[in-house]
């Protein structure tokens, strides 16, 4: 009986992001530099990868291209937006952080 359940209670690996240690920080430190302009790369790279889905590549993309488009279109930049920049600036680097678990996973 417990046959038919065992594909359904295996736990699969994901393919890991980073093959050093030092590549975590170094992919987190992107969109920081970019100022979440290239937010969206270390995502769409792991999708290539198959890390994570293509949906969340293109959440990432379209909001790195909202926010390079409103800092074209905005002569004057209240406060709002640099809070907002700031706010996805951080999520987008502890996402990046937490791709792969630190320790790997032993069975």
């Amino acid at each position: 009986m417990a046959d038919h359940l065992s594909p359904y209670l295996t736990q699969t690996t994901r393919p890991r992001m980073f093959s050093r240690p030092w590549h975590r920080y170094a992919w987190a430190v992107v969109p920081l530099v970019s100022m979440s302009v290239l937010a969206c790369l270390p995502f769409i790279v792991a999708s290539y990868r198959h890390v994570v889905g293509w949906r969340i590549a293109a959440v990432y993309t379209v909001l790195s291209a909202t926010v390079l488009g409103f800092a074209i279109v905005q002569p004057q930049v209240n406060g709002w937006f640099a809070v907002a920049v700031w706010a996805f600036i951080i999520t987008t680097v502890v996402h990046v952080l937490l791709l792969d678990p630190r320790k790997p996973q032993e069975k």
